[in-house]
């Protein structure tokens, strides 16, 4: 199983893709990338991170995070 972290920009502009995946030794590895990433982010660029795992071509996102328009940081884990 292969983990990774992809980042996409929510705000209107944005063109709605994901950037180049960032690989990761573990989920828990992923989870604190993705976290750190949102967090250093601009509030105006409204990034969200996912931490992903793969295995062979099945691609599951694992866990989700993001700063809303308010400005709060949300979290979601996902099965």
């Amino acid at each position: 199983m292969q983990y990774f972290v992809r980042t996409l920009e929510k705000h209107k502009e944005s063109s709605g893709a994901f950037s180049s995946e960032l690989p990761c030794p573990g989920l828990a590895a992923a989870k604190a990338e993705a976290k750190r990433l949102v967090l250093a982010a601009s509030p105006a660029v409204r990034l969200q991170a996912d931490a992903c795992a793969r295995n062979r071509e099945i691609v599951q996102t694992k866990y989700r995070c993001w700063i809303n328009e308010q400005g709060e940081f949300r979290e979601s884990v996902l099965v």
